[in-house]
């Protein structure tokens, strides 16, 4: 046996000190009626800048399931029986950790002499129900032989359908069972509190602009514009979740048509859309993505499938997707790296996310290559395994444009829009600014080293960090400035290569030289 002593545990990560750059400054939209925004947001105050869960839970995003409503069943003593009979209520709930179906025992109780009156032996029914709560998370009253049964508020929509509670009597005794007197309603807290965890277990460092937002009759998503008014135009990447209607392709050309706005005004971010699948019994028929011209948007359509994220999809019904994973992942990797970077990004932490589910609750496991090959051909993006090799990882980094676009990726977006970003503040104060001409009009030699040199700095920094594997900026000296007063600066960037494909060739020889 050690010593007395005191030990000091050094933690890390306290300090919450910034990484280089803002790559990783990411958003998080989603969408619920005004009365249920959570504690620190108001319709006036609908975003929050959050550093980590703690700021999350801070701002009334919690994982209590606080605001959800709890169902009930009612068990009615109708005889008291005899002494010695025998009364048993189940019911067939959730492992809150991992969504696995269980059968829980509520009492089971035996009738005595004390117990001459149906309110009485009602009474011992509720008092065992209740000596068990610190287990099982339900809790009883009673009132004149009937008893009220309140399941855990986790439970969410799980006990609204079918015959959960099952009672089982020996005996003479009677009783009435009642299902679904009061009809669960699921947290919307614990969902946004899932994705922003999720966010966080994939980049600890990051930062996640959260955005609540009225649930629109038609959704055009100008909401992200209001987001990034809001983050100053720093926010990279955006997760949209949502989950009061169905998954629309629709959805991703008008996140687009605001990904384009945003280009505009100078503040370009890539976005990845997680819609409700829950209704949507063959993954199989989803619509071609390939068809689109939507390279700022991509959808995922897989989710956690033992679990969280599984509890979350068994007690709400609805989709939860990988949403929060996903946005944390992009956000973690360098803009020129692909997220399904086998080597860097497993997604599984051993239990979230090891098993893998459709977003329509459909195991991934029993899959075939085929089906796998033509999702990955729509370019949608999901959580898959490798044979032999531990972790899950995403597929590929799609987005809802043809596979021979220069975009149709989520890194070549990130890489491009980056560039765009530090040109633009590298040439912003050359604006109006005086051009040196040679006598026969044309940019001098020395006009044309200085500009050229203010974007290639600009450009080195990545370079450096090996986003890009080359660069070059050019001006044309002969271009007529002076009938134009335009000044075209052409940047060339040579992007990194992602190795989708390894063929490698293997056979006998009867040796090697």
């Amino acid at each position: 046996m050690a010593l007395p002593n005191i030990t000091f545990i050094k933690g890390q990560g306290g300090l919450g000190r910034a990484l280089p750059g803002q790559d990783y400054i990411s958003g998080l939209l989603f969408f619920c009626d005004d009365a249920d925004l959570p504690s620190g947001f108001t319709t006036t105050a609908r975003n929050k800048a959050l550093y980590s869960v703690a700021d999350a839970e801070t701002a009334g995003i919690l994982d209590d399931y606080s605001d959800a409503t709890a169902s009930t069943a009612t068990f009615e003593v109708t005889a008291v029986g005899a002494n010695g009979d025998t009364l048993k209520l189940t019911v067939a709930d959730l492992n809150t950790a991992t969504g696995a179906s269980q059968t829980t025992e509520l009492f089971l109780v035996e009738k005595t002499a004390s117990e001459t009156t149906v309110t009485l032996l009602a009474v011992k029914i509720k008092n065992a129900i209740n000596a068990g709560t610190q287990t099982h998370g339900y809790s009883a009253t009673n009132s004149t032989g009937t008893v009220t049964i309140t399941a855990p508020k986790s439970m969410g929509v799980y006990l609204n359908s079918g015959t959960p509670y099952v009672k089982t009597i020996v005996g003479t005794a009677t009783a009435t069972l009642t299902q679904n007197v009061v009809t669960g309603v699921a947290s919307l807290q614990a969902v946004w509190h899932y994705h922003i965890s999720e966010f966080f277990r994939m980049q600890p460092k990051g930062i996640v602009y959260a955005g609540f937002y009225e649930i629109p009759s038609t959704y055009d998503f100008t909401e992200l514009s209001s987001m990034q008014d809001y983050a100053e135009g720093k926010i990279r990447q955006f997760g949209i979740y949502k989950d009061d209607s169905a998954f629309a392709t629709a959805d991703l050309t008008a996140i687009q048509d605001v990904a384009d706005t945003e280009d505009t005004n100078k503040r370009p971010f890539s976005a990845m859309y997680a819609g409700d699948l829950s209704a949507t019994s063959d993954i199989s028929t989803l619509t071609d993505l390939s068809t689109f011209a939507d390279n700022k948007a991509s959808a995922i359509i897989t989710q956690d499938g033992g679990g969280l994220g599984n509890f979350l999809w068994l007690t709400t019904g609805k989709s939860i997707s990988n949403l929060g994973a996903l946005l944390g992942t992009v956000a973690l990797a360098k803009v020129s790296d692909s997220i399904a970077w086998v080597g860097q990004f497993n997604i599984s932490n051993g239990s979230e996310c090891e098993v893998i589910n459709w977003s329509n609750g459909d195991a991934t496991n029993t899959a075939s290559s085929s089906l796998l090959e033509s999702l990955n051909n729509k370019r949608y993006i999901f959580l898959k395994k490798f044979t032999g090799y531990s972790g899950s990882f995403f597929n590929d980094s799609h987005t809802a444009i043809a596979q021979s676009s220069d975009y149709a990726y989520i890194e070549n977006n990130r890489t491009i829009d980056k560039a765009t970003r530090v040109l633009y503040l590298a040439y912003i104060p050359y604006l109006n600014s005086p051009i040196s001409l040679n006598a026969d009009g044309t940019l001098t030699d020395n006009q044309v080293a200085s500009l050229e040199s203010v974007g290639q700095v600009a450009l080195d920094a990545m370079l450096r960090a090996e986003e890009v594997s080359a660069t070059l900026v050019q001006i044309d000296p002969s271009q007529n400035i002076l009938a134009t007063s335009e000044l075209v600066i052409a940047v060339t960037l040579v992007i990194k290569g992602v190795a989708r494909y390894i063929t490698i060739p293997i056979g006998f020889k009867p040796n090697i030289s």
